[in-house]
């Protein structure tokens, strides 16, 4: 059996795909967030009982229009906020993301575990067969029914420069 050939890379494969996840779900979590923030901002400092709202400065003829202006995209935040369901997806993706970073974890704690014993045997193929199984579950709760290409091509650059094939240790068996 050639180097390339070896089952070990099922488990290297499954730990770029684990840490490709990783790295995609938080961006996504992350984008999610800075939206809901900035609606929720805007909502919060054009509330007519905002502080905001009681400064001077929108007294004069400048400023009615200027709060004017900023009024209609509050009310369009307003109409599109609830419509986003941003907190649901927030939920979904904090879930997904904590699960795939513990799958990371178990990936990686198996490639250690493949490099000290320097063989892929039978109790690590088991952990590895149980780590599937845990995957197989995140795979359904994906919260989005189209991914983000840019943010993946993005993220899997990242995963090939953070583990190169030349990182991976391959028993001679």
């Amino acid at each position: 059996m050639s180097q390339n050939d070896h089952p070990v890379w099922s488990v290297y494969d499954r730990l770029r795909s684990a840490t490709l996840s990783v790295k995609y779900y938080s961006r996504r979590l992350q984008q999610t967030e800075r939206l809901n923030f900035a609606l929720e901002l805007l909502l919060l400092a054009t509330a007519p009982s905002s502080a905001i709202a009681g400064l001077w400065f929108w007294n004069t003829d400048g400023g009615q229009l200027a709060w004017q202006i900023l009024a209609i995209p509050a009310a369009i935040a307003a109409v599109l906020k609830p419509l986003l369901h941003l907190t649901k997806k927030i939920k979904d993706y904090e879930g997904v993301l904590s699960g795939y970073r513990i799958l990371e974890f178990d990936l990686r704690e198996l490639k250690i575990g493949i490099e000290q014993k320097q063989k892929y045997d039978s109790a690590l193929q088991a952990e590895f067969k149980r780590a599937q199984q845990r995957e197989r579950t995140l795979i359904g709760k994906n919260p989005e029914s189209r991914e983000d290409a840019r943010i993946r091509k993005i993220c899997q650059e990242e995963v090939i420069k953070e583990l190169p094939a030349e990182t991976f240790y391959v028993p001679e068996e």
